[in-house]
């Protein structure tokens, strides 16, 4: 993969103890329905910057032959169905959050800077999670209390991280290529709920992504408190270095991490191959978020080596 920033990983591993001397809380402690209903969504930002080696307009070409490591369903549960809606006028509420692939997604919570956030994230291996970059590292500090909710509101249950990590493209220098990261959850949280597969180094000619997250602008229709998706096309010629459009997607504000979902050889719909991470105005109908290449791979294999998460 270009390599031109000197570009390698780094992670962030909170403390143990539930309780620090300096007043910290757990995560599972710390989030109270107040701060729940408190937390603002995350911004969808509308600038970023590229490497030396990125352009900021046209098709990106694959690096290499496409590459996959595969989805996991929940015990007894079939593959999804098509969509219903979010097909022809933007995002749509998920008629079965609670069904598998819906079942993988789910809000994220967090702290950056004092403030409590609110974004998406979608679970990609038993353990991992993976989200937006400005969802665990931004305005250059780790996210703290990081807590994901799956198909929130409607299970009730919540798991808390151990472990955090991102290319240093973007936590050094915020290169938009690489606004994305992962967060490891030391209970294997995959073996209830399923796990998307990722793809990467995929062709963008006709294919189909669905989005999915908790948008909380515009409101109306969105109030970010459900879960939403819509369904959308490569829309070429975009303003950020390193990334791809995604048409007739208008989530904003809360969808900031939720997995572009596609299909790989004849499968259903679930592959995460993209996620929301940038737009240019508010209002429009199309988002942008990093091309999947195989530096997405070299995070998903570092983070799973034990070695690493220390």
């Amino acid at each position: 993969m270009p390599n031109q920033e000197k570009n390698s990983i780094v992670g962030f591993k909170p403390k143990t103890a539930p309780k620090a001397a300096a007043g910290e809380m757990a995560p599972h402690e710390y989030w109270t329905a107040e701060r729940l209903a408190a937390a603002k969504p995350v911004p969808l930002p509308k600038e970023g910057k590229g490497g030396k080696e990125e352009l900021a307009e046209g098709k990106p070409e694959p690096a290499g032959a496409a590459g996959h490591v595969a989805p996991g369903h929940p015990k007894g549960e079939h593959k999804h169905d098509k969509p219903s809606g979010g097909t022809d006028s933007g995002g749509v509420s998920v008629p079965n959050p609670k069904a598998y692939p819906y079942s993988t997604c789910g809000k994220l919570f967090f702290t950056q800077g004092g403030s409590d956030f609110a974004g998406s994230a979608s679970v990609i291996a038993p353990n991992m999670l993976l989200t937006a970059g400005h969802c665990v590292h931004n305005g250059g500090a780790w996210s703290t209390n990081v807590t994901f909710f799956p198909s929130y509101p409607l299970t009730g249950i919540h798991f808390s991280y151990s472990y955090e990590a991102a290319w240093t493209a973007w936590v050094n220098n915020s290169t938009v290529k690489y606004d994305y990261g992962m967060i490891w959850i030391d209970t294997p949280l995959g073996h209830q709920l399923g796990w998307l597969g990722v793809l990467w180094n995929a062709s963008t000619t006709g294919r189909i992504w669905e989005a999915v997250g908790y948008p909380a602008t515009p409101n109306p229709p969105f109030n970010g408190n459900t879960m939403d998706h819509t369904v959308g096309t490569f829309s070429p010629g975009g303003p950020f270095p390193g990334q791809i459009g995604l048409t007739n997607d208008n989530m904003e504000h809360g969808s900031s991490g939720g997995a572009w979902i596609t299909d790989f050889n004849g499968s259903p719909r679930e592959y995460a191959n993209g996620l929301q991470s940038r737009h240019v105005k508010d209002g429009d109908f199309v988002e942008y978020g990093p091309y999947f290449d195989a530096s997405v791979k070299g995070l998903y294999d570092w983070i799973s080596n034990p070695a690493n998460r220390h």
